[in-house]
Formats: structure tokens, C-alpha cells, sequence
């Protein structure tokens, strides 16, 4: 059974008139936050991701995410929801020493039926990590899916946050450029007529070397050569070699192992083809690739 963790007066005196007012909420109030000796941030760090993560007692936990290539995101994640899914209202609430401070609307946001709960995107993450700078606290408001006339107030408290968000900002200053999903299967496009890389496909492909460099977890590339279906068929396979070994010595003068290159080429096979019957030239543009998949233990 979830437990419910009472407000102080204060913190509940704020909250109620607040929620009364813009919810049109009434009864009983159920919240949950880390009282001020309980409060604590954790940062879980590493080059493909960083974390800074607040334990929510009785409900789950608060974490700014950050992949490698990807936005930073906001999570609240919980064990047993005890909100209604719907819309529910994001606040910046005044701690309880500071409750000469004015409340502050950060919109709604939407509750979900399963963990996570709720998920912001980078915007809305940032301005809640404003907010905690300031020593403000975050609070999702939103009615108990068991009572209609319940609220739910979840908020994140900001003590001990200055230490860990700096150790937070650190780790996403040191995030790989790419993550393994957005590299696991790459495609260089070539205009045509074109046999040499240029600038764009260089910083393609090394921002793959740099990831995998950093995960020794994969162990091959498969490079693939296609082209488009104009021009002569015996043409094609030389063009397809060409743009395939092009990127395969490009790897290899990144210091990429001969032995992980599995390289091959197809001219413009049919049944190979992204677009196997070609009307335009978008579709011939998109036919003129080489593919590269990442394998990883």
C-alpha cells in the first residue's frame, strides 16, 4: 500500500489556495516530496548518458535525462501512480522557508497511465531546472484517480540541488556526439557522378568512429554499395565499389581495424534498391547510397 506523505502547513496553505484557485479543487490534499532531511540528488554519469535523479518518497523518482545525441528530457517515474490520467498543472512553488515568494505557472502537462508518468521535452525540462537553480520546487498538481475530490501534488525539492547540477552539467559536456541507436544503421547518399567524400559525409562518418571507439562492444561495420538503376548495369558496380571503398578507407584512416569492415557492393541491383521502380530523381537520389550497420555483442 503507497503512503501518503502530509505537507507542512505552510507548504499545504501555499499549494490548496493555489490549486483551489486555478483547479477548482477542494477536500483532501495527498502530497508527496522529500521532506528537508531527506532530500538528496544523484548524478549517474557516463559518455553515453547523464542522469540527475530525486527520490520521491512513497511514489517513484524525478530524473533529468540526457542521452548522447538526443534532447534532455524530464521524467517522473513511479512505482504506483495515484493520478488521474489527463492534464495536470505544473507549478513553481516557494519552499517553505521562502513562502514570501510568489507561486509561478509553468502550464499543464500531460499524466500518463504508466511510468513514466509524465515526460517533457528539453524546453520544459530546462525551465524546471531554472526554477530549481533558484531554489524554487517544481509541483505537478493533478486530481487522484481514486477520489474525485482528491488532489495529488508531487513536487521536487531544489535542497542539495547546486552541487549535483554542476556535477550534471559536467557529464553532459563530455556526451558522445551520437548514441548507438541514431548510428546502428547509417546511410551515405552521393549525387551523381560523385566518387570522393566530401566535408557532410566526413563528419558522418566520424561521428560513428568516435562512438566506436568509446563502446568496445562493436565489433564489425557492414559496408554496402548501391547506386541508382541509370546507366549502364557494369557502370554501376564500379560506382557502387568505388563510393563502398571510399568509406571503407576513410574508417580505416580513422583508425577503424581493417578486420571490423565487412565491405561489399551491388551496383544497382534491382531487388537491392530503396526505390525499385524509379520515376524521378528523388527516387534515383535515394537509390544512390552507402550503408553502413554496426554490429555490437
Amino acid at each position: 500500500m503507497k503512503t501518503r506523505r502530509k505537507c507542512t502547513l505552510s507548504f499545504c496553505l501555499t499549494l490548496c489556495m493555489f490549486v483551489a484557485s486555478n483547479l477548482n479543487a477542494s477536500g483532501k490534499v495527498s502530497s508527496y516530496y522529500a521532506d528537508f532531511d531527506q532530500a538528496a540528488w544523484r548524478t549517474e554519469s557516463s559518455i553515453f548518458e547523464c542522469s540527475l535523479v530525486q527520490q520521491i518518497p512513497g511514489l517513484g523518482e524525478a530524473v533529468f535525462y540526457h542521452q548522447a545525441g538526443e534532447a534532455l528530457s524530464f521524467l517522473l517515474r513511479t512505482y504506483d501512480s495515484p493520478m488521474q490520467a489527463g492534464r495536470a498543472l505544473l507549478t513553481s512553488q516557494p519552499p517553505v522557508w521562502r513562502n514570501d515568494l510568489p507561486v509561478r505557472d509553468l502550464g499543464y502537462v500531460d499524466v500518463a497511465t504508466t511510468s513514466p508518468l509524465v515526460s517533457l521535452d528539453a524546453s520544459r525540462s530546462r525551465l524546471m531546472l531554472a526554477e530549481l537553480s533558484r531554489g524554487m520546487v517544481p509541483t505537478l498538481m493533478r486530481r487522484a484517480w481514486y477520489s474525485e475530490d482528491e488532489s495529488v501534488h508531487v513536487g521536487i525539492s531544489p535542497v542539495n540541488f547546486g552541487s549535483s547540477y554542476q556535477e550534471y552539467t559536467q557529464c553532459t559536456g563530455q556526451l558522445l556526439p551520437v548514441n548507438f541507436a541514431q548510428i546502428e544503421r547509417s546511410t551515405v547518399l552521393w549525387r551523381s557522378g560523385q566518387r570522393e567524400l566530401d566535408a557532410a559525409m566526413k563528419k558522418q562518418l566520424d561521428d560513428i568512429v568516435t562512438y566506436v571507439k568509446a563502446d568496445p562492444r562493436v565489433y564489425q561495420f557492414e559496408v554496402n554499395g548501391f547506386t541508382d538503376g541509370s546507366g549502364n548495369p557494369r557502370d554501376n558496380l564500379e560506382f557502387s565499389r568505388i563510393r563502398a571503398y571510399a568509406v571503407h578507407e576513410y574508417l580505416l584512416s580513422q583508425g577503424i581495424d581493417d578486420a571490423m569492415l565487412a565491405t561489399r557492393f551491388f551496383g544497382s541491383t534491382p531487388e537491392f534498391r530503396v526505390v525499385r521502380d524509379e520515376r524521378t530523381a528523388a527516387d534515383r537520389d535515394r537509390n544512390r547510397r552507402v550503408t553502413i550497420r554496426l554490429l555490437r555483442e
